[in-house]
């Protein structure tokens, strides 16, 4: 278990990342929150330095003697906001992979990476196959461990509001009540939620190896 971590964040302006980020800073087993976006963030604290680029690149003159020991990458857009599949698997493959990758040459060892359920370089569906894209290139890149959270429909505060979203959260919140066993993989899962998990296993899981993911089913009972 780490007593004093050191973590960066690529992503703390959304629904998940802004909920990691808030509770990393309050977290007395934080001591250093590096983040990574395109504009600056309202949040001040001691603990935070911002590192603001349009390419999410990360400033080494900003890294302090104490590098990042946990990197958290909660990236990703949808082909209506992107415009088309190229601009799609442009953020959810090639930046989120390249982000992995500067996270890797600037220390850090242990790496979670929000991605999708379903996620598989061999999907049918282009979102899915990006996804599963970007987490097979990721686990090639020598972390001491790589965790991926695979959450189902996501729910919770956004700072856009996404239509498709707000019409499958209404279906479920009906059906809800029936999801048990593995049906919980596709239950809709707070941000708050994914957030809390990564943020606990990262702290819990010092020594973790190898490559992991958690579906949504595994949060909702570590949260229980």
């Amino acid at each position: 278990m780490f007593d004093s971590a050191s973590i960066i964040i690529a992503g703390s302006t959304g629904l998940i990342g802004h909920y990691l980020l808030n509770f990393s800073l309050k977290n007395e087993s934080v001591n250093r929150v590096y983040s990574l976006s395109r504009r600056s963030l309202d949040e001040t604290s001691s603990k935070l330095v911002q590192m603001v680029s349009d390419d999410l690149s990360i400033d080494k003159n900003q890294l302090e003697e104490q590098t990042p020991d946990i990197g958290f990458i909660t990236l990703g857009t949808t082909i209506k906001k992107a415009g088309s599949k190229a601009a799609l698997k442009a953020i959810d493959t090639d930046l989120v992979v390249s982000v992995a990758q500067s996270m890797r040459e600037v220390g850090v060892r242990h790496i979670y990476v929000v991605s999708c359920i379903g996620a598989s370089s061999s999907a049918f569906s282009h979102y899915l196959k990006c996804k599963g894209e970007m987490e097979d290139s990721i686990a090639l890149l020598g972390f001491s461990s790589t965790t991926f959270m695979q959450p189902g429909p996501l729910s919770g505060d956004r700072s856009e509001t996404r239509k498709d979203e707000v019409l499958l959260q209404g279906v479920m919140s009906i059906i809800n009540p029936l999801m048990k066993g593995c049906l919980l993989n596709y239950k809709p899962i707070e941000g708050e939620v994914v957030a809390e998990c990564m943020l606990d296993l990262a702290l819990q899981n010092d020594n973790a190896v190898g490559v992991h993911r958690y579906r949504s089913k595994a949060m909702f009972e570590m949260k229980s």
